[in-house]
């Protein structure tokens, strides 16, 4: 399409903005011509090195097979080492590892797939994998990335499988950077790219929470810094250091009972709420992005380039000036004034966050970072006490592909020691218990002292609650209310020496529960 002539007016980018409010996961154009849309997406940004350039394709390749089958197998195009235009898929043969290999471990790797057959379009699911030529020692290479879009619906009904997915290749890729959120979906066809960024200056006044990614223009330039996350974030531990913060001073900055914060081995994964937001103007700056903004103003790079392809002198399509960029870098700054300043006027100032904040997450195989109770939210009986230091293990109840994600408890409390037990096993009560085949068979045991068998044999054993009692047969030793604990509705009342009476037919243990005044 060419860019010499407007591509929509105000009341067509006016429609599209309120579509966006109504479902953020939607497109603009023609069928016979070209959609744009605004797509949720997941970037990966991490450095090249010289050492395992191989062994980072052929992990990408693992990458990309594994996100297909999260998503289904969905692709219908590709573009890889062997082609220069898009072929069919998975029609044409290919060996995607065959080429990962193949490649030199000093030039660049790509290849892309993706649902749209109209290679100027947005797509609405597709992986595009980058590994970047390492410039050697003493000069600063661009970042390799790996960028997934996908449907909004997708993502909502498969958000687990997502996270699982993502904080594995986060620490998979050694990520430097890693931003999810919305933002335009580059099409295919890489003259296309200036389309979309008119749609991106067009769009960006109205939602602070539309991002943009394109990565071809920016591997070069976040080496330099960051760009302001909208939703999720990986603080690589590289990033950190350059803040002069520890893990836990980034939890503290970060308290707040919205944000989640996941202790991985490559950072710490942020995502500011349940999930992304556009977050429109006219509803003022969101309050969780300007949080997370002041934490990580110190290492972000406002020079980032947002022109694309670029703007020329007479140019009916407006896109990012120099200037609009820097403006737009500092749209989460208390003293911003993008998009206008009379559009921040009426907007609150962040309140201060809440006292309380969001359960802190390890993944399994790091240390714990305090000690107490510990658990992995869905698996039951996963809760268990953890001393600061101690490695959080992988549960083995869990499918193996499946990561291990422990919770610190909100509840603190210890758990009830158990009131059963088995023979030879520690008593986790002291006091009275009875044989679970035959109540009327009890022993008496200290805390931890190893329950006995019965005439030889391993039996399971019932802690009772201390107290008065007599058995099926014979004569009540105090008179009051009686209860067999584990038949219910038998409470009843008996005199003194009155004979203990079955239940059911069954021998039972009575338990006095005191005297009644008649």
């Amino acid at each position: 399409m060419s860019t010499i002539h407007r591509l929509f007016n105000e009341e067509e980018r006016d429609e599209f903005i309120a579509e966006l409010k109504e479902w953020p996961n939607t497109d603009w154009g023609t069928d016979e011509v070209a959609r744009h849309s605004v797509s949720p997406f997941i970037s990966f940004y991490f450095p090249p090195n010289s050492d395992n350039q191989v062994d980072i394709a052929l992990l990408m390749v693992d990458i990309h097979e594994a996100f297909e089958r999260l998503l289904g197998h969905p692709y219908t195009m590709t573009m890889h080492e062997d082609t220069d235009r898009p072929h069919p898929y998975p029609e044409e043969e290919f060996d995607l590892r065959m080429q990962a290999m193949d490649v030199d471990a000093n030039d660049y790797f790509e290849f892309w797939f993706t649902d749209e057959a109209n290679h100027a379009s947005s797509p609405t699911t597709s992986g595009h994998f980058w590994r970047s030529r390492h410039e050697g020692t003493g000069k600063k290479s661009a970042y390799s990335w790996v960028v997934f879009y996908y449907r909004w619906q997708w993502w909502q009904d498969n958000r687990d499988a997502w996270r699982q997915f993502v904080l594995k290749t986060i620490d998979l890729l050694k990520a430097h950077q890693v931003y999810s959120g919305f933002a335009m979906a580059n099409p295919m066809e890489y003259g296309t790219r200036a389309e979309v960024t008119t749609w991106e200056r067009a769009l960006m006044p109205a939602f602070y929470g539309l991002d943009i990614e394109y990565a071809y223009g920016m591997d070069d330039e976040l080496p330099n810094g960051i760009r302001p996350p909208t939703w999720a974030f990986l603080l690589a531990d590289h990033w950190r250091e350059k803040l002069d913060l520890t893990r836990e001073q980034v939890r503290s900055a970060l308290a707040h009972p919205r944000i989640n914060v996941i202790e991985l081995h490559s950072g710490q994964w942020i995502e500011l709420g349940e999930q992304p937001k556009l977050y429109p103007v006219e509803l003022g700056v969101p309050e969780l992005p300007m949080l997370l903004n002041r934490l990580l103003k110190p290492i972000r790079y406002d020079d980032l380039g947002l022109l694309g392809f670029g703007q020329w002198d007479g140019d009916p399509n407006e896109r990012f000036t120099d200037a609009d960029s820097r403006r737009w870098m500092a749209r989460f700054d208390t003293d911003s004034d993008w998009p206008t300043p009379a559009s921040r006027l009426g907007t609150p100032k962040p309140t201060a966050p809440a006292q309380n904040s969001a359960p802190l997450s390890i993944i399994a195989g790091m240390p714990c970072t305090q000690a107490g109770w510990w658990l992995v939210p869905g698996v039951a009986d996963s809760r268990r006490e953890f001393k600061q230091g101690e490695i959080l293990p992988v549960l083995t109840s869990q499918p193996s592909e499946r990561l291990t994600l422990w919770q610190r408890d909100s509840d603190q409390t210890p758990p009830e020691p158990a009131r059963h037990a088995s023979s030879h096993e520690a008593a986790p009560r002291a006091g009275r218990w009875e044989m679970e085949a035959d109540r009327c068979v009890e022993c008496t045991v200290r805390l931890n002292e190893r329950l006995p068998l019965h005439q030889g044999q391993k039996v399971r054993w019932l802690w009772t609650v201390s107290g008065m009692r007599a058995r099926s047969g014979e004569t009540c030793p105090y008179p009051g209310k009686w209860v067999c604990d584990y038949k219910p509705g038998t409470e009843r009342l008996f005199d003194y020496a009155a004979l203990m009476p079955h239940v059911d037919g069954e021998k039972v243990v009575w338990r006095w529960l005191g005297l009644v005044q008649r």
